[in-house]
């Protein structure tokens, strides 16, 4: 294992029209893990992940991406190392417009030089990743909840990320579908090492894909340890919201 992390951030602080969204927060994602955060609406959560990608600038601390401190740099600067990181957003953020190809081909025809024969073998590949052979030629409209999620996935994959961040991979799926996002996020995981951060209040997803989970509660880090740890910790915060993310589901 590297001793430089995949990620990091140090005391992070992030506020915006006089309300203080995260305080001080230290993390470290290592490569070849996948690393959940999980909280309440509000915690924090997807602005700690904006941050973690560049898309917003904290207001004091440091993030660091494969041993650069990305909150020293311009937003010109930034943009070679935020091609290092694939983001999966909470809806996929697929273009209506466009078929699966032409998704998954986006990042691929704008920052990389391709042929046209590469990009179409790089589009079948990750879309076989994700086990959606053969789509190519189909629209957003014309895709499940769970396909468009996979879909989304595909097209961080093609360029080749050397860390994906999952913002709610499984919000506003059913349970068959939901599960599958998890194998595939264990098996890419297992297969190809991939190094992921996932955003998540889903606390059954986490528990089966994630080798450690961080719980954050008004921008703050309570809690922070293996799956197993987690249910077992005495944290009134933790258990508090195991057992509301536990009723949710009966």
């Amino acid at each position: 294992m590297s001793k430089t992390p995949a990620l990091e951030t140090r005391q992070l602080v992030y506020a915006v029209d006089g309300r203080t969204i995260l305080h001080g927060i230290d993390l470290r994602v290592d490569y070849g893990e996948v690393v959940g955060i999980m909280g309440a609406s509000g915690s924090g959560k997807t602005t700690l992940l904006k941050c973690l990608c560049g898309l917003v600038k904290p207001t004091a601390g440091e993030v660091w991406v494969e041993g650069v401190n990305i909150a020293l740099l311009s937003e010109r600067e930034r943009m070679p190392l935020r091609l290092r990181l694939g983001i999966v957003f909470q809806y996929a953020a697929l273009f209506d417009y466009l078929t699966v190809f032409q998704n998954v081909a986006f990042g691929l025809e704008r920052h990389r030089r391709l042929s046209k024969a590469q990009i179409r073998e790089i589009v079948r590949e990750r879309l076989a990743w994700v086990g959606l052979e053969g789509i190519e030629d189909l629209y957003p409209s014309q895709l499940s909840g769970g396909m468009r999620k996979r879909v989304g996935l595909a097209r961080a994959l093609a360029m080749d990320p050397h860390i994906v961040l999952f913002d709610e991979p499984t919000s506003g799926l059913d349970p068959v579908n939901a599960y599958q996002i998890d194998r595939l996020i264990t098996r890419l995981n297992r297969e190809l090492g991939l190094t992921a951060v996932v955003v998540s209040h889903d606390v059954v997803s986490l528990m089966r894909t994630t080798h450690r989970i961080v719980m954050l509660d008004a921008g703050r880090i309570v809690a922070e340890g293996t799956p197993d740890a987690i249910r077992a910790s005495d944290h009134p915060q933790v258990q508090a919201f195991l057992q509301m993310a536990s009723a949710e589901r009966l």
